[in-house]
């Protein structure tokens, strides 16, 4: 595997904390979320280290768990 792509993998985790965040109240999600951006932002900006792959490892756990959670609210009630 290559360094970039264990980076990315990551990341993976945060975006599916974040999704729970947002399922407990919505507020700490977006707080959340926030906080995350800032920081990835400044990092990047500072150190010009790829922060997009810290971001991409972040969307793809946040579609995976916001995808099972919708799945999951069709056949629960």
């Amino acid at each position: 595997m290559s360094a970039k792509l264990i980076r990315a993998l990551m990341h993976i985790p945060v975006g599916l904390f974040n999704v729970f965040l947002a399922y407990v109240g919505w507020i700490y999600g977006l707080i959340f979320f926030g906080g995350f951006m800032v920081y990835e932002v400044t990092e990047d900006w500072r150190l010009k280290d790829g922060a997009y792959l810290d971001i991409y490892g972040y969307l793809i756990g946040f579609g995976v768990a916001a995808t099972a959670i919708f799945i999951l609210s069709l056949y629960i009630k």
